[in-house]
């Protein structure tokens, strides 16, 4: 499994070559990605907005928890994003598996206040979950229907497992030594 470290200059390079607004779509839950694109953002000097009500809720409580570190002024609230230049932005968004209520679906289908245009960067921080395929893919379409580049695990690295490898998972099994798996 590759490092979530090889992700980095993948996103630097990502962040570098935007010109305008970048919206990241990843799990809810992922506070280590999140705080990925964080890092990337802050050396960019772009500010951060979450968009998607879990999104919200989950980093709010990270940043509440000491999980997620960020300094004073970076994120941003999404009501305030039409007062920022959007070559300063950054959307951390839900909507990784192409959920239809989430973010970056209504995006894709101009159902959201957010408008996709052709200066946005879009990044699917995710891969896809068996299953999902037609939902995801759908949204890519819309997204670049609407002129947004598009970058997904399929054409950059920008998404590892997250999930442990078989050694490592043999390794904890050895310390815990559980009775039942």
């Amino acid at each position: 499994v590759p490092s979530e470290s090889d992700i980095v200059p993948v996103l630097d390079r990502v962040f570098h070559a935007a010109g305008g607004r970048i919206i990241v779509a990843s799990f809810a839950s992922h506070v280590h990605r999140v705080q990925q694109v964080i890092d990337t953002a802050i050396r960019h000097g772009r500010n951060v907005a979450f968009i998607g009500r879990s999104m919200v809720r989950n980093m709010n409580t990270a940043i509440d928890l000491g999980y997620l570190n960020v300094p004073d002024g970076v994120i941003v609230s999404a009501d305030r994003l039409d007062e920022l230049p959007e070559s300063n932005t950054v959307l951390v968004s839900t909507g990784s598996q192409g959920e239809p209520m989430a973010a970056l679906s209504r995006m894709a289908n101009r159902d959201h206040r957010i408008s996709i245009g052709e200066s946005d960067t879009v990044v699917l921080a995710s891969s896809l979950i068996p299953g999902n395929e037609n939902s995801v893919n759908r949204v890519i379409n819309g997204l670049t229907r609407l002129g947004a580049n598009v970058v997904h695990k399929g054409n950059a690295l920008v998404h590892v497992s997250g999930h442990a490898a078989a050694g490592e998972l043999l390794y904890c099994y050895n310390i815990v030594k559980p009775r039942n798996v």
